[in-house]
């Protein structure tokens, strides 16, 4: 292997960015979080570049797995996924390529196959971008073409059909001006919604969490919380869920004391 090819090579590698993220650089993407299922059968992922360059995307699913406290992460190598999103979900388009300033929306269907069990299917959508270099303008006898590649991995859950849930306070810890919350879930789903300190008499929202998900695979998810300014007890501690990701759920809790 040549010096030339060697150091292509490793800043190949360097250049190899992923993110769990819906911003990276200057790409971003429209959201933070998917879902599909029969009756929200179709959602939409605007694709906008900042980037100098002309950019090539491309678009599939990553499996994945459920981590300590409740965090999705890759799926390990050697391991395969009993749950994966893969043949229910259908790109348009795949491939594409954006350039600086402009945006590319990528569709994602539901598709319901036959065989497929009922239940919630979970994944990374993965959206690689790869800048596109004119090799002609170099001489590559003496230079390297360096393609940075940027990829942006957004959790998706699909369900293909009705799952029950339901969702509890297991600790409320007020320090000062932090507050550790500690929530539960029961049920074969995971809950994705907004956690909320909020002032009683006033009704201000103190402090929030938005688009927080919690997976039924690992069902107790702990946060912090801290508040920067001033309050008066009682605070209202609540956990609603976001009708967009599948749920309805709604619990609150108060804290009267320290």
């Amino acid at each position: 292997m040549t010096y030339f090819k060697l150091l292509g090579l490793l800043l190949a590698l360097i250049f190899e960015m992923t993110f769990f993220t819906s911003t990276a650089e200057a790409i971003s993407i429209s959201t933070k979080r998917l879902y599909l299922s029969p009756e929200k059968d179709l959602a939409t992922i605007y694709v906008v570049s900042e980037e100098p360059a002309l950019q090539r995307c491309q678009i599939k699913i990553r499996d994945a797995e459920i981590g300590d406290n409740s965090v999705i992460q890759f799926l390990p190598e050697g391991k395969v996924s009993t749950n994966s999103p893969k043949n229910l979900i259908r790109f348009a388009p795949r491939r594409f390529e954006v350039s600086s300033g402009q945006f590319q929306n990528v569709k994602l269907s539901y598709r319901r196959r036959p065989g497929v069990t009922n239940g919630e299917y979970i994944g990374l959508v993965a959206i690689r971008c790869e800048t596109i270099t004119d090799d002609n303008e170099l001489n590559t006898t003496k230079r390297v073409t360096l393609k940075p590649t940027i990829v942006l991995n957004v959790p998706v859950i699909v369900h293909t059909g009705d799952i029950a849930a339901s969702a509890s306070f297991k600790t409320l810890e007020l320090s000062k001006n932090q507050i550790d919350v500690t929530i539960e879930t029961t049920g074969n789903r995971a809950i994705t919604g907004d956690l909320e300190i909020i002032e009683k008499s006033t009704g201000q929202v103190l402090a929030s969490k938005p688009e927080m998900s919690i997976y039924w695979e690992s069902p107790s998810k702990k946060v912090t919380l801290t508040i920067d300014k001033s309050f008066n007890l009682p605070l209202t501690v609540r956990f609603k869920e976001d009708p967009k990701f599948g749920g309805n759920l709604l619990i609150e809790q108060q804290i009267t004391a320290f």
